[in-house]
């Protein structure tokens, strides 16, 4: 489908909807978020778009998302391992993307299989932690290094990122999230790859931050004692130091 059918397509949907509601900033925002994430719930968008100190409750949030899957810019999405509904961006929520904002990188659109879900939901747990804190300038999860020309993608070797986290002080941090326990050689191959990376004059991330839940840290925990660029956290830990200090 060309640009110029897409945005027709578009303009009808919200034409269409125009009794219901218009597309907002917020909207567009909010669809850029989907895109960069692949899935987000309601209470994360409300968080992640529209919180205020005036509401803090979601309930307008249900509308809005309401409006964008009635508009054909996000769908649901149902996990068997969480009752919480995911919604995930449409090719048109990726067009409007792509038009809000002053961004002009590329929007991916890359929805996670129903079993990765739990993972995805995880990071942006972590993005919006790190928003909330102010301890961010930049946050480009792997969907969007994927589709990015600039990034050296063939150093790390075919693994990407969970995520690289770009603090107030210009550091660097490639965010790895680990929920379940994978093969110890696979570990050590992507710890090495990243080490490689931060061991270069022109590297592209400066430290490593792992985040892991029980099992996967045991395992973590022997592969990174001989990396001293990669740091260890749990989500607590991680989610305490984030209120006092910046990453060390």
């Amino acid at each position: 489908m060309d640009q110029s059918h897409l945005s027709s397509e578009i303009n009808q949907g919200i034409l269409q909807k125009e009794k219901r509601g218009v597309v907002t900033a917020r909207d567009g925002i909010a669809c850029r978020l989907v895109c960069e994430q692949g899935v987000m719930t309601i209470d994360q968008l409300w968080r992640a778009v529209w919180w205020s100190e005036d509401s803090r409750s979601p309930r307008y949030v249900y509308d809005r998302v309401s409006f964008l899957v009635a508009s054909q810019f996000l769908a649901k999405m149902r996990s068997p391992y969480s009752l919480k509904s995911y919604f995930r961006a449409t090719r048109m929520g990726q067009e409007l993307a792509s038009t809000s904002g002053e961004s002009s990188r590329l929007v991916p659109l890359a929805t996670p299989r129903v079993s990765e879900i739990p993972h995805a939901d995880g990071m942006t747990e972590l993005r919006l932690m790190v928003s909330k804190a102010g301890k961010s300038v930049e946050w480009r999860p792997d969907r969007a290094l994927a589709i990015d020309s600039m990034f050296p993608k063939e150093r790390f070797y075919g693994i990407v990122p969970d995520a690289i986290w770009v603090t107030k002080t210009g550091k660097r941090i490639a965010v790895e999230y680990e929920r379940t326990r994978k093969g110890v050689s696979r570990v050590r191959a992507k710890v090495e790859a990243l080490s490689r990376e931060v061991a270069r004059q022109d590297r592209v991330i400066d430290r490593v931050l792992w985040i892991a839940e029980p099992g996967a840290y045991q395992d973590l925990e022997g592969v990174l004692s001989s990396h001293p660029s990669q740091t260890l956290r749990t989500m607590d830990q991680f989610r305490a130091e984030l209120v006092t200090q910046e990453l060390k």
